[in-house]
This record gives structure tokens, C-alpha cells and sequence, in this order.
């Protein structure tokens, strides 16, 4: 009975951060929908503020970004999720238990981050639980407009606020990110080159899902244990197309 009442109260986030981010001045909005548990088409299209291109389905070349390039203003996250292995509300990180770049872990939004900040695009705001918040404080610094939307007391648990008040706090919050964006308060996200990625698949995944992902020959992975991976590469887009190829691996 919730299924769809919960695709809606998504959408109207979406929506509110649309409205807020108009009001301060922007016009044009792409929508990316990064919740894989049904496929990537959790928003409600049809409810959609009607100005915004949405990005749904599976597989997609750059997953959660797919579509930005140079042109972005800016890249907001509503809805996002702590790493893999945190104390955050459905915490997890792709398909991995542990994911670093050049050492420092980054969860999904820092990924995806990293990928906008070779574009030379910054993040602005990040929306979700306090956990995935103070990780992503520790990723981006204080670079970012956050809203905590609610405080995790479990992996299913939370406290929250009602969906109306959410709603008003990223509205405000993209009107002020894309405020500060304009002033240039914000960098986008950069590390050296290249970037050294090692990564662990989830445990829970079986053998022949790791074996599957040992073989993308494309991507010339070195296995470094049972389940962990080295990849070398100067290009945070092929990091992005690599893990589309592993999402469409263990997605199914």
C-alpha cells in the first residue's frame, strides 16, 4: 500500500528542490534517478515538475550522473544514503563493502562528486540522514548546503520530521545553494591523477558475481583478494562507466 505514496513523497522532494533552486534564479533542471531498487524509476514522471528532464531506467552509462557535462551549474543530492558499513539508515555504497580512491573513502555522493568535479561542476547540497552528512563533511569539507533529514538510530530506524517540513527545508536549502553557487562558494571535487581505486564487493554477493566481475576486460582490474580489486585509471568518467558494468553485473 506504501509503495506508491513513497514514490510520490520522492518526487515532491525533487519538486521542492526544483522550486527552491527557480527561485534563486536557475532554469534548467536535470533529474537523475539514483535508487536502484526497482530499476532506477522510483520518480513518479508524471508528477514531475514539468521544466526538469528526468534520467530513469537501467543500465545507464554514468549511473547516478548520467547526462552532466561542463555545461551543470551545479549538482544537488536529495535523498542520499551513508557508506557502506555506516550506523546510516540503509546504509550502503554501490555494489561494495569498502570503496577509496588514492586511500580516502568516499561514499556515493563523494564518487559521483569526484566525476562532476573533472567536469569542473561542484556539489552544493547533499540531503539525508546525520550520518551520511557528517561522512560527506569529511569527503567534500563544508563545501555544501546540508539538510539533515532525519537521524538514524538503526539501519531501518530513524527519527524524522514530516514529509511537509522536509519538503520546506530543501526548498530553502536549493534556493541558498544555488545563491552561493553564483557567488562561488562552492569548488567543485578533485584529486590527483590518476586515481588509484580499490574496492571490496558486498559479502553477500556470491562467487560467481565476483568471478563475472574479475573478467570486464575492458576495465583491466587487478584482483587483490577474494573479493577486493585494484584500477588505475585518469579518468573519474571511465570510474563511472566502470561501475555501471558492475551494477549491471550483480543488478539483474
Amino acid at each position: 500500500d506504501y509503495w506508491d505514496r513513497f514514490r510520490l513523497l520522492l518526487t515532491q522532494e525533487v519538486n521542492a528542490t526544483i522550486r527552491g533552486a527557480r527561485a534563486a534564479g536557475a532554469r534548467s533542471f536535470v533529474v537523475n534517478e539514483g535508487h536502484g531498487g526497482n530499476l532506477f524509476a522510483n520518480v513518479l514522471p508524471w508528477e514531475l515538475d514539468s521544466s526538469a528532464i528526468l534520467v530513469r531506467g537501467f543500465p545507464k552509462p554514468l549511473v547516478m550522473v548520467t547526462g552532466i557535462d561542463s555545461s551543470f551549474g551545479t549538482l544537488m543530492f536529495t535523498g542520499a544514503h551513508a557508506n557502506a558499513g555506516s550506523p546510516g539508515v540503509l546504509a550502503h555504497n554501490f555494489a561494495f563493502d569498502s570503496f577509496t580512491v588514492n586511500g580516502k573513502v568516499l561514499n556515493e555522493v563523494g564518487i559521483n562528486a569526484l566525476i562532476a568535479g573533472e567536469l569542473g561542476v561542484s556539489v552544493s547540497l547533499v540531503s539525508g540522514d546525520d550520518v551520511l552528512i557528517e561522512e560527506t563533511r569529511k569527503i567534500l569539507a563544508d563545501g555544501f548546503i546540508a539538510i539533515v533529514t532525519k537521524r538514524a538510530v538503526g539501519r531501518s530506524a530513524a527519527i524524522t520530521y514530516s514529509p511537509a517540513k522536509v519538503r520546506r527545508m530543501l526548498q530553502a536549502g536549493a534556493a541558498e545553494a544555488v545563491r552561493r553557487e553564483r557567488r562561488g562558494d562552492f569548488q567543485p571535487f578533485t584529486m590527483e591523477r590518476p586515481y588509484r581505486v580499490e574496492f571490496a564487493l558486498r559479502q553477500t554477493y556470491p562467487d560467481s558475481v565476483v568471478r563475472e566481475i574479475a573478467a570486464l576486460a575492458e576495465f583491466k582490474l587487478e584482483k587483490t583478494g577474494s573479493r577486493s580489486f585494484r584500477y588505475v585509471t585518469d579518468s573519474a568518467r571511465r570510474m563511472g562507466w566502470l561501475l555501471d558494468a558492475i551494477e549491471e553485473t550483480v543488478i539483474r
